[in-house]
């Protein structure tokens, strides 16, 4: 009796792929490979179909909804010098509020501030800082970092093999490391909203 061949029917009934379709290998920066991990979870076990819409989260990121507001050409003093009268006519561009705060629409981030130390640098309690995973993070930079699991907002300062995190106020002594602490630098700060006082 002959053996082997494909039988009908046999085989795997659905793609091998989580994402219930086919996939591509590409090559992105490593800089912003957790963020693309985190949109490819939306796709999983999720079969594919035309009429689908693409994640709004993922959406968002990729096509950010244009924030286009008025922006005169005149500038607000606040200091002594004079400027002049503001019923004199000046000239009214627009600005997209994502073209001048976010640079890297997938590697960006928001995070809400909780305490006092980073006064010193701006940064107060309740602000909203705006955080680009895409910027290498260098000595002086503000950045969000996990230091054994916990999330803070710190100005890293590395010189050599001294790596600490320094805070802007001087009731918070400096973050140093030991051997078995574990530091990862999620990204940097690049704009700080708060409201008035």
């Amino acid at each position: 009796m002959a053996s082997g061949g494909k039988r009908e029917g046999s085989g795997p009934k659905k793609p091998m792929s989580p994402y219930g379709e086919k996939t591509s290998v590409i090559r992105v920066p490593n800089s912003i490979k957790p963020d693309v991990l985190v949109y490819l979870e939306a796709f999983k076990n999720k079969p594919a179909k035309q009429s689908e819409p693409m994640p709004p989260a993922l959406q968002a990121s990729l096509n950010p909804i244009a924030l286009a507001r008025p922006i005169y050409s005149a500038k607000v003093s606040a200091g002594q010098s004079r400027f002049p009268s503001p019923a004199q006519d000046y000239e009214q561009k627009f600005l997209d509020l994502n073209e001048r705060y976010i640079s890297n629409p997938p590697a960006t981030f928001f995070f809400e501030v909780k305490g006092n130390s980073m006064e010193g640098a701006g940064v107060f309690e309740g602000d909203t800082v705006i955080v680009d995973r895409a910027v290498k993070p260098k000595s002086s930079s503000i950045v969000i970092a996990a230091v054994d699991g916990e999330w803070m907002v710190k100005r890293l300062y590395k010189r050599g093999n001294v790596v600490k995190l320094l805070s802007e106020h001087p009731d918070h002594a400096p973050i140093t490391f030991s051997e078995g602490q574990e530091l990862t630098i999620f990204g940097v700060v690049t704009y700080v909203i708060h409201q008035p006082k």
